[in-house]
């Protein structure tokens, strides 16, 4: 508690990224990730709902839904967050965090024809690669046996890139809403280019 209580009170410093911990080791990877956006980055347990509600409603900062192990559908209290704010707010996921929100807005949950937990593989960039000056074809390191299956409704989410090998989507974005979401982890060292892909998908925030 002492340790919330301290980042509550530097999040004035500057707009705030909070991650939302799904109990997962590679949580201060993440935090590496985000140094460098001139952005204060804090960390919130996914079960501390009225601490991150009270947060969200205080200072509306960036989401970012973490990784995790289990089940998408699991994790009621992450589902219902997004259910409150998608609308209002920006949201961030990576690998659970991804699913959770793919599963929110209606894809299908299957278990990933490449079942992956720390492989480097090749992914497709389907559109925005030409404007961030990156290659079209790149690497990113995967941690998942689940993956998000394409679903009916095609006027929320754009997929923006797959995996080259088992065409599962690696990135999605939303055409609506500001949500943006990784099935690969982007905290990686050996993932090619995350700070720059993050920074274009938060370049309004």
């Amino acid at each position: 508690m002492e340790r919330v209580k301290q980042q509550i009170k530097n999040i004035f410093i500057k707009k705030m990224i909070l991650i939302v911990d799904h109990n997962d080791s590679f949580v201060n990877n993440i935090i590496e990730l985000f140094n460098g956006f001139n952005k204060k980055t804090i960390v919130i347990n996914y079960k501390n709902n009225n601490i991150i509600n009270l947060i969200i409603l205080l200072f509306k900062p960036i989401i970012c839904l973490g990784p995790g192990p289990g089940d998408p559908r699991e994790y009621k209290s992450s589902i219902k967050l997004i259910s409150n704010f998608y609308n209002k707010i920006t949201f961030i996921g990576i690998c659970l965090g991804h699913q959770i929100i793919g599963y929110y807005f209606g894809f299908k949950i299957k278990i990933s024809n490449y079942i992956s937990h720390g492989n480097i593989v090749k992914i497709t960039i389907k559109n925005f690669y030409k404007k961030i000056n990156i290659p079209k074809i790149i690497n990113v390191v995967r941690y998942n046996s689940l993956t998000l299956k394409n679903y009916k409704i095609k006027n929320i989410f754009k997929i923006e890139a797959y995996e080259k090998k088992s065409k599962e989507i690696m990135i999605m974005r939303s055409i609506i809403y500001k949500i943006f979401t990784f099935q690969y982890h982007p905290d990686s060292f050996m993932s090619n280019y995350s700070k720059k892909i993050i920074k274009f998908f938060l370049k309004n925030d």
